[in-house]
C-alpha cells in the first residue's frame, strides 16, 4: 500500500514524473524529502494506521507504519505480532548526474546502520522490537529556476534484497566501547565509528525512470494494483541465489521480463586496506627561492 501511494503520488498516469515543491533544507541534518514521504503516507494511508517519524536526525527507520492492532498490540509488550502489518521505512536519496545516472551506483552509504530484513525499534519502556525493514530509494532531480523537484527513479525494497546477515546487524548497531583519553592532554577520544556501505538498487539500469518494488512475496498483485514483471535473484554462494519478485503499477501495464541474477552493480576494485585521509599535496617544484 505505502509503495502504491508514493508511486502515484510522484509519477503521473502515463509513468512521468510529476514536479512537486520541498521546503528549504533548515541544517545539516534536516531532511526535507523525507518529512515529505512521511505526511504523504499520513495523509493518504487509512486514517487509522499509524505513521511515525523518528523523532531526531541520525535515527534509523526513518519512519515507522503500522495497523493500529499490532501498535496496540506492542504498547502491551505483545510479540507475536503480524510482519505484514507493521514495519520500517528508510528514505535513501541520490542526486539525478549529468550522465542521466543516479550517483553513488556501485555503492550507497548507510553510515552506521547496515540494511537488514529485520531492525530493531524499541517501545517507550525500553523493551526491544523486532520489525521488518524496507528501504526506499529515489534519485531525484530538481528545477532551480522554478524551485520543484522530480522523482526519476524509485525503488521500495525489502531489507532481505540488500541484506539478511541479523547477526551483523545487531553486531553494529548494538552498544560499542570507545577509545578515550588520546593525545598529549588526555582530551581525545576516538569514536571507532563504523561506515557501511551496500548496494543501491538505483545502480540497475531497468530501475532507471521508473517506479518499482522489490519484495520476498510473489503474491502482492492479489492485494494491490500491481503487476508482477519481473524476478531477481542474488547469490549467496556458489550454487545458492535467493529470489526476489518485482512489481510495477498495473495501470501502466508493464511488459513481464525474464530473471535477472545479480544486477546490482559492485566495485570492481574495492580492497581492504582504506585511503590516507586528508592528504595535502604539494608541488615543491613550482616554488623557488626569491
Amino acid at each position: 500500500m505505502a509503495f502504491t501511494i508514493l508511486s502515484e503520488a510522484f509519477f503521473d498516469d502515463q509513468g512521468d514524473p510529476v514536479p512537486f515543491q520541498l521546503r528549504d533544507k533548515r541544517n545539516t541534518q534536516d531532511d526535507p524529502f523525507d518529512e515529505y514521504v512521511t505526511e504523504l503516507l499520513r495523509e493518504e494511508m487509512p486514517e487509522e494506521v499509524i505513521v511515525i517519524r523518528a523523532d531526531k536526525p541520525l535515527v534509523s527507520p526513518d519512519v515507522v507504519i503500522a495497523r493500529p492492532d499490532e501498535y496496540e498490540l506492542l504498547k502491551t509488550g505483545g510479540v507475536d505480532y503480524d510482519p505484514c502489518a507493521i514495519f520500517g521505512l528508510e528514505v535513501k536519496k541520490v542526486d539525478l548526474g549529468k550522465n542521466g545516472k543516479p550517483a553513488r551506483s556501485t555503492g550507497m552509504d548507510y553510515n552506521s546502520t547496515p540494511p537488514c530484513a529485520t531492525i530493531r525499534v524499541y517501545a517507550e519502556d525500553g523493551g526491544e522490537i523486532r520489525i521488518p525493514g524496507f528501504y526506499l530509494f529515489v534519485a531525484l532531480e530538481g528545477n532551480k529556476e522554478i524551485g520543484t523537484v522530480r522523482v526519476h527513479s524509485m525503488v521500495l525494497v525489502a531489507g532481505a534484497v540488500l541484506n539478511e546477515d541479523v547477526d551483523l546487524y545487531d553486531s553494529i548497531t548494538g552498544t560499542r566501547t570507545k577509545q578515550i583519553g588520546l593525545g598529549t592532554y588526555g582530551d581525545g577520544a576516538n569514536r571507532l565509528r563504523p561506515m557501511l556501505l551496500f548496494s543501491n538498487p538505483l545502480g540497475w539500469d531497468w530501475t532507471l525512470g521508473a517506479s518499482t518494488l522489490i519484495s520476498e512475496r510473489n503474491d502482492l498483485a492479489d492485494e494491490q494494483p500491481l503487476v508482477h514483471v519481473r524476478d531477481m535473484a542474488r547469490t549467496v554462494s556458489p550454487g545458492v541465489a535467493e529470489r526476489f519478485h518485482c512489481y510495477r503499477l498495473a495501470k501502466l501495464s508493464p511488459p513481464r521480463e525474464g530473471t535477472a541474477l545479480d544486477p546490482f552493480p559492485q566495485p570492481s576494485r574495492r580492497k581492504e586496506e582504506t585511503a590516507q585521509r586528508g592528504r595535502f599535496e604539494i608541488d615543491l617544484t613550482t616554488f623557488t627561492l626569491g
